[in-house]
């Protein structure tokens, strides 16, 4: 609310005052009908009643939105503002479809001043009069008909509309109208707690967070007729429908009704339920229910709750006819799925607001914490979230993923456990039992899924089981892979699952269609794939899709659409993690070695290099399997070997790999592996020591290697050959311009290619070595393109790399307070992602570097943590001096 400049207190009249508050009537759909002229239309309509009260001697005390507060010394003059704003906005030459109807309310009582305000029980009195009257209609409390009846302004007259309770308000108010001439008296009864029936059943609990959720269903039923809140079991749809209920029941002239129909499963019985929540005969002697139910609704203005109506879907066209005959009823409707009818407004319903990871100063924010908290102080008053606990109250919620039901059946153990032994012990698709006052499907987790499922036919049943094979999601075209031998139409079934709220279709990189379920859901799915005996098949097909998927992933990872297939790849990484666990317990050791070779760099590149090491070691212990892909597997672990500095390790499962290839491998893979181990015992002598036999073996390797890129016409085998010879001739023999000749060559040859990868490490190189001969220019220049070509991708360990090279040359600039924070973004970056290849020789500029650097200086200390506090979005920035892209953080 705005104050006027009319609201001194030096001008509010204090003693016995009489209070006026109007309100426009519908002035939602006006707005959104008017669009831009809707200001035009409100100063209009606020110029009418500021007239209209400051001609008889009031003063307007507050205004907000279309609403106004005003005050008068005399209830007479009072009710004479009201009278005169009504006729003039009724005289008043509005556009056709836009007439204001204004509802105001009068009350007199003690003008008790707050500073420039009014404050008391009297205020909120005339408040709940004007919220009970209708648009166009003037409702006076008993104590201001009193002070006005033998002095009515002319031509109007007091009509007794009995005692009433106004909502917040214990004690009942004999309320009139004031009858206008020419306006007639005809309105609907007054939106009172005593003309509005509630069958609303009370709540045994309190109502926690969903502010959201609430204000949103609350606006959808201002516009719709019908309002259906859907969702998996569990969600709370209907304590979300109760609540909502309650706050905007008293507003519906006939009440609020609320009908149960879990117990009904022949969709021809709902208008019987309908009837008997209504209080009416549900046997209507010889009417069907259905016409008798049609018959008492005509008219009606209600808001009527249906709550599970997914069992009965069949009896949506019983909704969509009353509300033909009903058009100022409100239909809120629960369901697992939408009923389909042309009244009808979704409105799906998420899980609970989760804390964000890694914030416990916040956690106690999110709406399934404050949820968790409520129920659990409910057996244990003495529960709260403390520093020791946040974490596991966080993690907690997630595991089960803010689903409501979820959260209240695992609270109920804090009587027993501390929270983290709690979360040890969990079991997602049996996380408690709930309190027997529940209906029988909402005492677990698995009932409440049970309930949806028994609903579908059983080849849904089966593909429902199925998905459950998926950890995070999936795409269509893995899902039929996986599905594809169900006799059922899978664009049917995906449809029905989600319908029944047991199935979510949600946003996926590049646009396509990914689905998933929560993660309570899946664990029930996969119960029950096992109880089928199928699961192994099924999880046999998951590991052969996902293998088959990573390796056109790993054709494509290094070329100008990498984001892309790295951003796929993030979204099914749960998926390869589920695959390659299972193919190892299971003995699959080809898939599980051609899914391992295809993922490592992906998890090279977005720093999971720990887990890359780990997941490739585990998968080259497996015995069996064809040498072939054994070879790629070794490959792919002497990269990670490679990548995190443990460069000595890297040469064994290179050697193994090349002797296989020279075996069984056709001419690229057998160049390959050539120059995997070329680089390889290159690199380690650089520690190990040079010899003249290291040197000729490695210069015998590249030759060799660049002989068969040459037969085979290959550019980008040709750009790793110069690229690992350019290290060779400067580490081995100190040849760093012919070096620097070799890096900008493999640039070429990797631009011929389309390998932005090769590219940007060809560029890197160059930076280095120019920073080795003094030419800093250069350096930064190439530096500059790289990072511009690695950083979008948010390839991690590239950029640390990068940001070294960043660090070093800062410092050789004499630009200590920049080196020093982009030192802590290096061992910050590096620490996450594992990639230590940065501390390795092979990366460092010799003669140019930051080792002598103290970031425990204490003008330096600060800054080292400043930039151990970056993220790479920030680094980046930083390192380029720009501003970070949006989002960066």
């Amino acid at each position: 609310m705005t104050s006027t400049a009319e609201t001194s207190r030096r001008r509010l009249p204090t003693g016995t005052v009489t209070f006026l508050f109007t309100d426009v009537e519908g002035s939602t759909r006006l707005v959104e009908r008017a669009g831009e002229r809707w200001p035009a239309l409100l100063a209009d309509h606020d110029r009418i009643v500021r007239e209209a009260v400051a001609g008889n001697r009031g003063t307007v005390v507050k205004s907000e939105g279309d609403g106004f507060f005003a005050v008068f010394a005399s209830a007479v003059d009072a009710a004479a503002a009201a009278a005169d704003a009504q006729h003039a906005l009724t005289a008043h030459d509005w556009p056709d479809g836009f007439a204001f109807r204004v509802r105001m309310g009068l009350h007199s009582g003690v003008g008790l001043l707050g500073g420039d305000d009014y404050v008391g029980l009297d205020v909120h009195r005339a408040a709940r009069i004007m919220s009970a009257a209708h648009g166009g209609q003037v409702v006076l409390s008993a104590a201001t008909a009193a002070l006005v009846e033998h002095d009515l302004p002319h031509g109007t007259a007091l009509r007794d509309l009995g005692r009433h309770h106004l909502r917040d308000l214990s004690q009942a108010e004999g309320l009139f109208q004031l009858d206008l001439p020419g306006a007639g008296a005809g309105f609907p009864a007054l939106r009172t707690e005593a003309e509005a029936p509630n069958t609303l059943p009370e709540p045994v609990t309190h109502f926690v967070g969903r502010r959201r959720e609430r204000a949103r269903v609350r606006e959808l039923l201002e516009r719709a007729h019908v309002v259906t809140v859907t969702g998996t079991g569990g969600t709370g749809k209907t304590r979300l429908a109760l609540q909502v209920g309650a706050e905007i029941g008293s507003r519906f002239r006939d009440g609020v009704f609320f009908v149960d129909l879990a117990p009904v499963d022949d969709p021809d019985v709902v208008p019987s339920q309908i009837l008997r929540a209504l209080g009416e005969d549900s046997s209507p002697g010889n009417r069907l229910p259905r016409a008798a139910l049609v018959e008492q609704m005509t008219d009606r203005e209600m808001l009527l709750i249906l709550d599970n109506f997914e069992q009965l879907i069949p009896a949506a066209s019983v909704v969509a006819d009353l509300v033909r005959a009903a058009p100022r009823s409100r239909f809120l409707i629960t369901s697992r799925g939408p009923l389909r009818i042309a009244a009808e407004q979704e409105m799906p319903l998420e899980p609970m607001d989760l804390p964000r990871a890694g914030d416990p100063a916040t956690v106690s924010e999110a709406d399934a914490v404050a949820l968790f908290v409520d129920r659990a102080t409910a057996v244990r008053p003495d529960f709260a979230v403390t520093p020791e606990n946040a974490e596991a109250v966080s993690e907690l919620v997630r595991g089960l993923d803010g689903l409501p039901l979820a959260i209240e059946l695992v609270a109920s153990r804090v009587r027993l456990l501390p929270v983290s032994e709690i979360l040890s012990r969990l079991d997602p698709a049996r996380p408690g039992t709930g309190t027997i006052d529940l209906p029988p499907r909402q005492r677990t987790i698995e009932g409440a899924i049970a309930w949806s499922h028994d609903l579908l036919d059983p080849p849904v049943q089966e593909l429902f089981a199925r998905l459950g094979v998926f950890a995070g999601g999936a795409d269509l075209e893995q899902i039929e892979r996986v599905c594809d031998d169900l006799d059922v139409d899978l664009m049917t079934g995906l449809a029905e699952l989600i319908d029944q709220g047991l199935l979510r279709q949600v946003a996926a990189p590049g646009g396509r269609a990914r689905f998933r379920t929560l993660h309570v859901i899946r664990e029930v799915a996969l119960l029950k794939l096992e109880a089928s005996g199928s699961g192994e098949a099924a999880h046999l097909r998951h590991l052969e899709a996902y293998a088959d998927w990573a390796e056109v992933f790993a054709a494509h990872v290094l070329g100008e659409e990498r984001s892309a297939w790295l951003d796929r790849f993030d979204a099914d990484h749960d998926n390869v993690r589920t695959a390659l666990d299972w193919a190892a317990v299971h003995g699959q050791v080809d898939l599980a070695s051609r899914l391992a070779a295809a993922s490592w760099r992906f998890w090279q590149t977005r720093g999971h290099l720990y887990e890359g090491r780990s997941r490739l070691e585990t998968v080259v212990a497996l015995r069996g399997g064809q040498p072939l892909h054994r070879a790629a597997a070794l490959e792919a672990l002497g990269g990670v070997y490679w990548w995190q500095g443990d460069v000595e390790r890297c040469v064994q499962p290179y050697r193994e790999a090349l002797a296989i290839q020279r075996e069984l491998g056709g001419p690229a893979d057998v160049a390959n592996a050539i120059y995997n181990l070329a680089i390889g015992v290159s690199v380690a002598a650089i520690t190990a020591g040079i010899t003249d036999e290291v040197r000729r073996e490695v210069h015998g390797l590249y030759d060799e290697g660049e002989a068969i890129h040459r037969r085979l016409g290959n550019e980008d085998g040709l750009g790793n050959i110069a690229w690992g010879r350019g290290l060779a001739v400067s580490d081995l023999d100190d040849d760093i311009p012919h070096a620097l000749e070799l890096f900008h060559e493999s640039i070429e040859h990797y631009r011929r290619a389309g390998n932005e990868f090769g590219m940007g490490w060809g560029m890197f190189e160059v930076a280095i070595f120019s920073a080795r001969i003094d030419d800093l220019d250069t350096a930064w220049d190439y530096l500059e393109q790289g990072l511009d070509l690695f950083a979008p991708h948010r390839d991690v360990s590239a950029v640390v790399m990068f940001l070294s090279l960043a660090a070093a040359l800062a410092q050789a600039a004499g630009d200590e307070e920049r080196a020093a924070r982009l030192a802590g973004a290096v061992r910050g970056l590096r620490n996450s992602s594992g990639a230590k290849i940065v501390d390795h020789e092979v990366t460092r500029i010799r003669g140019l570097s930051i080792d002598e650097l103290d970031p425990d200086r204490e003008d330096l200390a600060p800054l080292y943590r400043s930039g151990l506090a970056m993220d790479l979005p920030q680094a980046v920035a930083y390192a380029l001096g720009r501003p970070p892209s949006p989002g960066g953080g």
